[in-house]
């Protein structure tokens, strides 16, 4: 086993890239870029969490994509006479018990640490500690997922920051603020229906009037900011980590987005 990671390896390498106490960051995770670390997720979640320090808020995506219509399930498909059952069987968004899916165990086992606040979108919430952590996740339009009335849209309005660890800017949800901004023809045309309590708590599926289900193409925007001095890369075990602030970046790709709405949807 070569590649073993303590806390403060980790603790190392988020300094020399430049996080300080106080700052505000999101992270984008991935467990398996880091080799074997001692105590797994912890030791990730307490390094960053003594990286800010008592004054710095560490965000994370704790995105529910099981809330989705099952009638667009996709992998397994729910067969056509079994869609009704499922969708009246599937509980609500509840911020404290319904689970994280697809954002790694980084987030899933930030969710269980004390003082954990967490935003209320049924699709796309966000999940934070700290003294901020309540201010990012207070407000979270529904029809405004990563918009400006979402936590990203308040750390960007606060100067945030981003950390990716072990996974690129694909992973990057903040790349979709500026879509948002922009308000990119393509929001509006998705298909997107997630589960919201009814009336007399029954379940009610509603379209987002705007989601941006059709980006994919955020690597590009390293690639065209290169020689900029906006990112600061470390390679690290297996994978890299890569630290910035979200607002230059952001304001690049709404320039971006204004002469070519396609920006992020082609190659």
């Amino acid at each position: 086993m070569s590649d073993i990671t303590t806390k403060n390896d980790l603790l190392a390498v988020f300094r020399k890239l430049g996080i300080e106490r106080d700052m505000d960051v999101m992270v984008h995770s991935s467990m398996k870029s880091l080799g074997f670390v001692v105590n797994g997720a912890l030791d990730v979640i307490d390094a960053l969490l003594e990286t800010v320090g008592r004054d710095g808020t560490i965000l994370m995506p704790s995105h529910t994509g099981q809330l989705t219509d099952p009638a667009g399930w996709k992998n397994p498909p729910v067969p056509a006479d079994k869609i009704e059952a499922v969708r009246l069987s599937m509980k609500p968004f509840d911020p404290k018990t319904t689970p994280i899916r697809n954002r790694g165990v980084i987030p899933g086992t930030f969710l269980t640490y004390d003082g954990i606040r967490r935003s209320i979108h049924p699709l796309n919430s966000v999940i934070a500690r700290g003294p901020r952590a309540e201010y990012f996740t207070a407000v979270h339009e529904l029809h405004g997922s990563e918009g400006m009335q979402s936590p990203i849209g308040r750390l960007y309005e606060n100067n945030g920051h981003v950390l990716l660890i072990g996974v690129t800017l694909a992973r990057c949800t903040a790349i979709h603020l500026a879509e948002f901004i922009a308000d990119v023809p393509y929001l509006k045309k998705n298909s997107m229906k997630v589960l919201v309590k009814g009336k007399e708590g029954k379940n009610n599926f509603v379209h987002l009037e705007r989601y941006p289900g059709d980006s994919e193409y955020f690597d590009k925007v390293r690639h065209d900011l290169a020689g900029k001095s906006i990112f600061k890369e470390a390679d690290f075990r297996v994978g890299r980590i890569t630290f910035f602030p979200i607002k230059p970046v952001v304001d690049f790709v709404v320039k971006r987005l204004k002469e070519d709405a396609d920006y992020l949807i082609k190659p």
